[in-house]
């Protein structure tokens, strides 16, 4: 349906020719309505549309003013002439702002339905040689950016300038290289459980989400009332050339793309990151420009995704020999070992914040990463190894069910494929690791704080596992010294004794036992003396003295007070009142 604006001064003529004419038979909707050229041009602002039916004569601002401003604002827009004077100067006026048609009052409908018609046959030639004319601008554009040849260059700028929308060949300009980047989780606490999936990229946006992206664009620059074009580079880049004028628009252009890296996020879900290059003054640079936006864009590889970053020209790279990975896995095994979160932190921290500054090459950082978490997993391997054995002998039943299943070849394949279908493959050299690494992560970064984060969560899982593991033993410890309690307990039994039995210091044994039961030993102990005695007590045959020793006790006098303490009463009251 094509949009059409109704401009009459006289209400009545307005609402008829809105009202009762049926403009949805001929394909077009009524978009609005105004009753003089001033409101008519605030109208056209607001509902863009294809075809203009004006009167003439109105006060504030006539049909022939209006549609001269009109066709300034969209020289593509169709005007027709609306009047009750049938008088030469009219005719000649609208043919000279290239108005499609002239009506008299009052409106014949059928002479109004023909009109409509060549108006729409008219419409829809222009989209067509305009969508024709925008493909072929596309096209050199792209061509342009991408020339090295300056002949060639100059060749492409002249077939550009003969466009029905050129470019301006002369003016200031800057390109936006933008691109639609995996979502960065930010940098995750070492204490994240293991295996660590961060987000993908937003391979799952539609043609028309990406579209939206690039039409958001296009009106972020609108707002600045200066020639722009947007075009895509691939899937997920596309690029927008923006002309400035004066310093003022040139510093605005920043915070425009940090807008629309805001508002990207907001609506689309996606993160947006955008390099800027330097000033143009020639259409010619176009190729060194985008260049420049190109290798901006790149440097989120060190700064990080989601964010605006104008072109620099850098120092060449680090050799990767600076990287000393050897002397940083020893560092971090040694923290990881010792559950010393805040040190390995600062480890990674200046492992990865050397690279920015150092512009290390990306591969020398890829290579350098899978050699430091290579020396961790050879590191802490065994322990999960261990872990997966022990997991194992608690459920026979599935180790036996696998044991099975590892005798059938034909379904051990069939097992191998879905394996493969759900993890990516590891680069040559390695084979599957028990400690759960995800080397796509690792080899295909989208920038350095992603790989930053990753190792941060990955080595906080491995501090999980040790963390588990301790905990089990310690209990385990304290198990031990309670089965010696509840054996022993007749015997004149020391803490150094229990410690020397679980080859742990006397000192450690006791801070441990007291934080696994919330008791000390002499507590527990105590306890259970008590509670042999309370037993032997029913035996009258037994005296004070035989159940004092027999509960490991020497000195009666300290039984019988303890006893008291415990009970309440003494042990004869407690034989006499109980018993």
């Amino acid at each position: 349906m094509y949009k059409i604006l109704l401009v009459d001064d006289e209400k009545l003529e307005l609402n008829a020719i809105a009202n009762y004419i049926r403009w949805e038979d001929m394909g077009i909707v009524v978009a609005g309505t105004a009753k003089n050229g001033r409101e008519a041009l605030q109208a056209m602002e607001a509902c863009k549309p294809d075809i203009i039916l004006t009167d003439v004569r109105m006060p504030i601002m006539n049909g022939l003013e209006f549609a001269s401003k009109a066709k300034q604002l969209d020289k593509n827009v169709k005007i027709v002439f609306l009047s009750g004077h049938d008088e030469f100067q009219y005719i000649k006026s609208a043919l000279a702002i290239e108005a499609m048609g002239y009506l008299l009052k009052p409106v014949d409908t059928a002479e109004l339905t023909q009109l409509m018609q060549r108006v729409i046959l008219k419409c829809q030639e222009d989209k067509q040689l305009s969508e024709s004319a925008e493909a072929t601008k596309e096209k050199l554009v792209r061509s342009l950016a991408a020339e090295q040849d300056e002949e060639l260059r100059r060749e492409w700028v002249k077939r550009i300038a003969m466009l029905p929308h050129p470019l301006p060949t002369i003016g200031r300009f800057r390109v936006c290289c933008c691109s639609l980047d995996a979502i960065d989780p930010g940098l995750p606490a070492l204490e994240t459980p293991m295996p660590v999936p961060l987000p993908a990229g937003p391979a799952a946006l539609t043609g028309k989400q990406r579209q939206a992206i690039l039409s958001l664009t296009e009106a972020k620059l609108a707002v600045m009332h200066l020639p722009s074009y947007v075009w895509a580079v691939d899937e997920l880049r596309f690029c927008a050339l923006s002309y400035v004028v004066d310093d003022a628009e040139d510093v605005g252009l920043p915070a425009l793309m940090e807008e629309l890296v805001e508002e990207a996020g907001n609506r689309f879900g996606v993160v947006l990151s955008v390099g800027i290059s330097r000033l143009g003054r020639y259409l010619e640079e176009l190729h060194e420009r985008f260049g420049e936006a190109r290798e901006a864009n790149g440097d989120k590889f060190y700064s990080g995704t989601g964010r605006v970053i104008r072109y620099a020209a850098h120092a060449p790279a680090a050799p990767a020999s600076a990287l000393h990975v050897l002397d940083i896995a020893e560092q971090l095994n040694d923290a990881i070992a010792h559950l010393q979160t805040e040190q390995a932190e600062a480890i990674l921290s200046g492992y990865f914040g050397a690279f920015a500054a150092n512009r290390t090459s990306r591969d020398a950082i890829i290579a350098g990463t899978m050699q430091l978490i290579s020396e961790v997993e050879r590191k802490f391997a065994p322990l999960f190894e261990a872990r997966a054995e022990q997991r194992a002998e608690q459920r026979p039943g599935q180790r036996s069910e696998q044991h099975d299943g590892q005798r059938s070849e034909q379904h051990d394949g069939q097992r191998s494929e879905q394996h493969d279908g759900q993890r990516a493959a590891p680069p040559a050299g390695h084979g599957e690791s028990p400690l759960g690494i995800d080397w796509k992560t690792i080899t295909e970064p989208g920038s350095v704080e992603r790989l930053h984060a990753y190792l941060l969560a990955w080595c906080g899982g491995i501090m999980t596992v040790i963390r588990d593991r301790d905990h089990d033993k310690n209990l385990n410890v304290v198990h031990q010294i309670a089965a010696m309690i509840h054996a022993r307990y007749g015997e004149a039994l020391t803490v150094d004794d229990l410690a020397a039995k679980v080859y742990l210091t006397p000192n450690y044994i006791r801070t441990l036992f007291k934080q696994k039961t919330g008791e000390t030993i002499l507590e527990y102990m105590t306890k259970v003396r008590i509670e042999r005695a309370s037993e032997l007590l029913n035996d009258k045959s037994l005296k004070i003295h035989e159940v004092a020793r027999a509960a490991g006790y020497e000195n009666v006098s300290y039984f019988c007070s303890l006893f008291q303490k415990h009970r309440g009463v003494t042990p004869n009251e407690y034989r006499k009142k109980y018993l």
